[in-house]
């Protein structure tokens, strides 16, 4: 297993170049902070790729039959989730990353490939982790070396430790504005735009417990944050995207030990959804360019 750690002042993190450049853990050593959930290798625990550390997703989310059309072209990847006929998340997260740069606090690791999953562009994606006083600051480049223009679908199922501090009276807050609607046997969107009901006002206010029920929902962001407060430590677990990522994911399983706060640039089958490509957010990158991503994580103690 090819880990990488990193070290600055009170912060730590472990990148897994084997498994996509997976950050697998980001700790704050001073505070107690486990913040991301970690998976337990001895145990087996490689293969559920989603559920640990912040695995990288591309193509995001869902593509029903796992085709669509582009300037042209079919784009035609493996349906790999039978039970809803689509392609989810693409085969990066479990794939081995290539080591460009690393020192005590900085790693920076890179994919490059013409024959990702029949994808038809020759493309490359360097991802940054670095750490500081600030906390984790990540940083994905995606570049389209290809003659014509590639679409761009990315994100990140970033799985954080709900009792990220140990404590069990945490409240999570995501900046939304729109959600969007799914049908939950196939989790694809149905093109309706429902008003937010108690739990989506309460995750947008912040006063949704992770512990508090299920939840699997998606939205378009409202701002560039989503946090964890541990209100009984008074310390809060701030995730701070770039405004491309312009949509949100937020899953918790059995509401029992972990929520997912997913960036995404798109909305789920964004090429194929019921409503125009430019409202699910679907974009390309032109021949020769690169799209830049970035996120933060940090932890903040709250004054009294």
């Amino acid at each position: 297993m090819n880990l990488k750690k990193i070290r600055c002042g009170d912060y730590s993190a472990v990148i897994n170049l084997d498994r996509g450049a997976n950050c697998i853990s980001f700790r704050n050593e001073r505070l107690g902070v486990i913040a991301l959930r970690e998976p337990d290798y001895e145990k087996g625990e490689l293969d559920n790729p989603y559920l640990y550390g912040m695995p990288i997703l591309f193509p995001v989310n869902r593509i029903s039959g796992g085709c669509f059309e582009f300037e042209g072209r079919t784009y035609r990847f493996p349906v790999n989730e039978e039970k809803t006929g689509c392609h989810l998340h693409g085969e990066l997260h479990k794939t081995p990353f290539s080591l460009k740069e690393e020192n005590e606090n900085r790693i920076v690791c890179s994919y490059r490939s013409a024959e990702y999953l029949s994808f038809p562009h020759d493309f490359e994606i360097v991802m940054e982790y670095s750490l500081s006083d600030a906390g984790l600051t990540h940083t994905t480049k995606i570049t389209n070396h290809s003659d014509t223009n590639m679409p761009c679908m990315i994100g990140f199922h970033t799985t954080f430790n709900s009792a990220f501090a140990g404590g069990r009276d945490v409240c999570a807050m995501v900046e939304i504005e729109k959600e969007f609607e799914r049908n939950m046997e196939n989790y694809l969107p149905t093109g309706n735009m429902p008003e937010f009901d108690s739990v989506s006002l309460a995750l947008k206010s912040g006063r949704f417990s992770p512990f508090e029920k299920p939840i699997s929902r998606h939205f378009r962001a409202g701002g560039t944050l989503m946090s964890l407060t541990d209100k009984e430590r008074n310390l809060a677990l701030i995730y701070e995207n770039s405004k491309n990522f312009a949509f949100r994911l937020i899953y918790n399983g059995g509401a029992d030990e972990y929520i997912c706060l997913e960036p995404q640039n798109c909305a789920a089958n964004a090429p194929n959804a019921p409503f125009g490509r430019e409202i699910g957010g679907f974009e390309f990158i032109k021949p020769k360019e690169t799209k830049i991503f970035t996120s933060k994580i940090y932890v903040k103690e709250i004054k009294k």
